[in-house]
């Protein structure tokens, strides 16, 4: 057999006598044109095993150990000397192209195309080192061979281990949290070590021995000195900032990120210093990384990009500590959909670094022990004063005793809801995409939780002894007080699934109509679930003596109960807004569909498909389709009167928004005491500010319709005798100029020159 190098390609094909090769395309492409769109045709007997035999050997793209006829000796490995000597510009260039690769791995590339495309870490890292002094350039030479200039040895070394060593600490941290492989983060090592087992300590001092060696070079020109200083001392700042990890909840120092930070623009000014060592990286290196694919290309990205997601890791990395300072639930959740809800969103590892904050052994951001996290929750919703959070085993040891029961069950309620409750916050921390699959989930779990928590309501109903309330028509009830905060959860996870489709892009322009209609309705049906349970805490504060503490508690129940009401009443009526205006468009044909007619698709499949999340929820109960399709096409109203529900509403929704944004963020302690995150309150009012111009937008649309319709003609007569509107309506892109949120798709309504009539 002749070796790779000299090996020839085929010029025919070897077949036995017994197969004869025919060519099949004809006959082939005839089939396939007499298959329905979507039909789909597989070979039962057409296993994985088939198909992996199918695959061509020695092809370049399958068989990483091929080598073609034009490849050179030794073509498997590079002649690249890591020892050679490097002027101080060379080493400015490998190290701002390590930094590049360093940040498209946390991009979510592999390291194989990434880091581990670099000959020097290969170096350091292969074989792994046993010891600390082992990680050298130099390793296999002879005596004397082993280190290399100064320059690389020191200087290039010891940044390449602190490069290492950061890589490390994302790596176990992401590794730690719930994260989506190839969709997020590449943690495939590729039988690789992270020098993990090495303390951090050791590259600290590499670190500062190399800054205080190029301090000392005399004849290194001063402003290649100051770049190469400049990026040591980063990446000392880098490694120290990522050291700290969850340290943070109690330090609550960023000074490392601020530092780093600071940095970012001398490392932008210098490095036109440095001069590019191309040949000091190589994909050919992942034909020896232990990998089930392919080589792949190297993923190459500029300076200016890395520099940029090096500023948001840092500017995200320091507003985390504002998460902090915990001031309950509700606090806790807009501090945290506001920092996750940033565009773009944060990289991976802080949002994994959120995910261990949130809760870690148990405990809430470092100090609150995740009871304490839920009854903070009920106690602010629906139990503001009352003896079920206030039943504790350790003050009474009689079985028989009503308080040692309640507690009992309160603590199994919180054995069994705690765990979902925080997921709820961790869950904002995945991709967005991700976020609507899970809560799509997880809203299924909840309506079974809803179902356990009935029954624990009625069990402790007998316990604490609750007076039935009466209602107007004669009729008692009870308060229900678990179920009634398990459907309040359920019923923002309604809202969270809708709104996300919109952000995601996931309903087509003809589907728009009915998804805003179905959001108005979960919307109405959480207000009036709301008003049960202040109903609810109203009779029961009228019935008690309450002390100065638990009236404080009440008062803060109340003005949560008065945010919740005006943010949803603003997402009502915008959504009766949008849906009155999208009907409009629909009817007159003004609305953009699919292009070409889907033969498998149809009013009626849409509806159960976009249903599909909340088929076997219990309560609230799905709309049926007949119901719904009146619904959200305004059977019956007039153009008159759907036009005057659009305006009624989008001015009740600009009110409401106002109303919202001055109310602030964060909810106020009783004794008045604010949350300090001024860069997360930012965010919040730039994201309602935007939201009010969506308002703004939808008020102009609706008016150039509404002119439109007036200038035709009269409303009430039949739209089939009177002629077509001559508007045009473009619905922008998430993320596009025009789209002022993402949750709110405003149509851009434009006047067009109306079509001469022919002549007869």
């Amino acid at each position: 057999m002749l070796p790779n190098s000299q090996a020839q390609t085929p010029t025919t094909r070897v077949t036995s006598q017994s197969v004869v090769p025919r060519d099949i395309t004809e006959k082939f492409t005839q089939a396939a044109s007499r298959l329905k769109t979507g039909q789909l045709v597989k070979d039962e007997y057409f296993t994985l095993f088939e198909a992996v035999g199918a695959l061509e050997i020695m092809d370049s793209k399958m068989d990483s150990g091929y080598l073609g006829p034009e490849e050179d000796e030794q073509t498997l490995d590079d002649d690249y000397d890591v020892l050679r000597d490097l002027t101080p510009e060379q080493v400015v260039g490998i190290m701002d192209e390590l930094l590049c690769h360093e940040m498209a791995w946390h991009m979510g590339h592999p390291l194989s195309q990434t880091l581990f495309t670099s000959l020097y870490l290969d170096k350091l890292l292969w074989p792994v080192p046993r010891i600390f002094e082992d990680t050298h350039f130099g390793r296999g030479r002879g005596p004397g061979e082993e280190a290399g200039s100064e320059l690389v040895h020191i200087v290039l070394r010891s940044y390449c281990l602190g490069l290492v060593k950061c890589c490390d600490f994302v790596h176990t941290r992401v590794t730690a949290e719930f994260f989506y492989e190839e969709e997020d983060f590449s943690t495939q090592l590729y039988n690789r070590s992270l020098l993990s087992h090495f303390e951090y300590g050791l590259f600290c001092n590499l670190l500062d021995r190399a800054i205080s060696w190029i301090d000392d070079q005399p004849t290194v020109d001063e402003t290649v000195k100051n770049a190469i200083r400049a990026r040591l001392e980063f990446r000392l700042k880098f490694l120290l900032g990522l050291q700290q990890d969850i340290n943070i909840m109690q330090t609550r120092s960023v000074d490392h990120f601020e530092a780093c930070l600071s940095l970012l623009p001398t490392l932008q000014q210098s490095s036109r210093a440095g001069q590019p060592v191309s040949e000091a990286f190589s994909w050919k290196i992942q034909r020896k990384l232990a990998s089930t694919v392919p080589p792949r290309p190297m993923v190459t990205i500029s300076l200016e990009d890395a520099l940029a997601h090096l500023k948001r890791l840092f500017q995200d990395g320091i507003h985390l500590s504002q998460v902090l300072d915990y001031q309950g639930p509700y606090n806790l959740r807009v501090a945290i959909w506001t920092f996750l809800s940033r565009k773009p969103q944060p990289l991976v590892y802080i949002r994994s670094l959120t995910q261990t904050i949130i809760m870690n052994k148990s405990i809430i951001l470092g100090t609150i022990p995740v009871k304490q996290f839920l009854y903070d929750e009920l106690a602010s919703l629906v139990l503001p004063s009352s003896i079920l959070l206030e039943a504790n085993l350790d003050e009474t040891e009689m079985p028989s005793d009503p308080r040692f029961q309640i507690a009992q069950l309160m603590d199994g309620f919180v054995r069994r809801f705690s765990q979902p409750f925080v997921d709820t916050f961790r869950s904002a921390c995945l991709n967005r995409c991700r976020i609507r699959r899970t809560v799509c989930h997880t809203i299924v779990d909840w309506d079974n939780l809803q179902m356990e928590a009935e029954d624990l309501d009625e069990q402790l109903r007998v316990l604490s002894g609750e007076p039935p309330l009466e209602l107007p028509n004669g009729d008692t009830t009870y308060a229900y007080p678990l179920s009634s905060w398990t459907y309040h959860q359920k019923l923002i996870q309604f809202r969270l699934i809708l709104q996300l489709g919109f952000e995601l892009s996931i309903y087509a322009p003809e589907e728009l109509p009915g998804m805003y209609w179905y959001l108005s309705h979960i919307c109405s049906t959480h207000l009036g679930h709301i008003d049960r349970i202040r109903t609810f805490i109203v009779s029961a504060a009228q019935r008690s003596r309450l002390s100065s503490a638990k009236r404080a508690l009440l008062r803060k129940s109340f003005l949560l109960f008065d945010r919740l009401t005006t943010q949803i009443i603003a997402i009502d009526a915008f959504a009766i807004s949008l849906h009155a205006l999208y009907v409009l468009l629909s009817r007159h044909k003004i609305l953009p569909t699919a292009s070409s007619p889907q033969a498998y698709s149809n009013d009626k499949f849409r509806y159960e498909l976009r249903m599909k999340p909340f088929l076997s929820i219990t309560l609230p109960e799905l709309v049926p389709y007949d119901e719904y399709y009146r619904e959200a096409t305004l059977q019956g109203d007039s153009d008159e009167i759907v036009l005057e529900r659009a305006t009624k509403a989008i001015g009740e929704a600009r009110k409401a928004w106002e109303a919202t944004l001055a109310n602030g963020p964060f909810l106020e302690d009783p004794d008045g005491e604010k949350l300090a995150a001024p860069a997360l309150a930012e965010d919040w009012t730039r994201d309602v500010k935007d939201t009010m111009r969506a308002c703004i937008g939808a008020s102009i649309a609706i008016e150039s319709v509404k002119k439109a319709i007036l200038a035709r003609g009269s409303p009430t007569q039949d739209t089939e005798t009177l002629p077509p509107l001559n508007l045009k309506a473009n619905i922008p892109e998430a993320g596009e100029k025009g789209r002022w949120h993402d949750w709110w798709v405003v149509p851009q309504v434009l006047q067009v020159q109306a079509q001469p009539k022919a002549k007869n």
